[in-house]
């Protein structure tokens, strides 16, 4: 029989099973992972989650802020920011040519940029970026749209917020993103070459 009780801002459940076909019925830990930007959800994701999944598009400096918010959502269930998991997705475009690198980048963040406000205002963009942006893209938009736009969108913001560019380059921005709490990148590759960008990772 299923119950629901309430506790404050908090729902409790118990007698709920999931449905599962020839699989493992047993009771058993699932760990909770919440895509938390903003700081009351980074605070409240320590808090009852087992780990948290950092933004991509943002600095690595954001994550100072990130470590700050987490550490003190830990305290408040008695745990430590140690005990919080901190992957991280971070964009990456890689090229033995630094320009098409890129360029890749640029078109993923011109729609990023226009389409989510919550990222771009993590991001740190210019509010003049996005809006002249947002006056060129439609919904959904288009190719054309994007490449109409794109140049809007500085290489100085391109290198910021995303790992982009040669082998080196982008190790070394990933290596921020560690050195600023993350706990393991996940590579959201969007575009340049796939193949070096594994081979370049793998090697690490």
């Amino acid at each position: 029989m299923e119950t629901v009780t309430f506790h404050g801002d908090f729902i409790h459940v118990d007698g709920i099973e999931l449905d599962v076909v020839h699989g493992r019925t047993e009771p058993r830990n699932v760990p909770i992972y919440i895509g938390a930007t903003g700081n009351k959800m980074m605070e409240l994701t320590a808090e009852i989650a087992d780990g948290v999944v950092l933004n991509y598009c943002v600095p690595p400096e954001y994550n100072n802020r990130a470590m700050d918010l987490l550490s003190k959502g830990a305290k408040k269930s008695g745990r430590k920011l140690e005990e919080i998991d901190r992957p991280q997705l971070v964009v990456c475009s890689v090229d033995n040519d630094h320009d098409k690198a890129i360029d890749t980048t640029r078109e993923l963040l011109t729609q990023y940029l226009a389409q989510q406000p919550h990222i771009a205002k993590a991001s740190g963009v210019a509010e003049e970026v996005v809006q002249n942006i947002q006056s060129i893209l439609g919904w959904p938009a288009t190719h054309e749209e994007i490449q109409k736009a794109k140049h809007l969108v500085p290489e100085d913001l391109i290198h910021k917020i995303t790992a982009s560019g040669t082998p080196d380059e982008a190790k070394a921005k990933v290596d921020e993103y560690v050195n600023n709490g993350c706990t393991c990148p996940i590579l959201y590759p969007v575009g340049g070459d796939v193949k070096l960008l594994i081979d370049t990772f793998a090697q690490k």
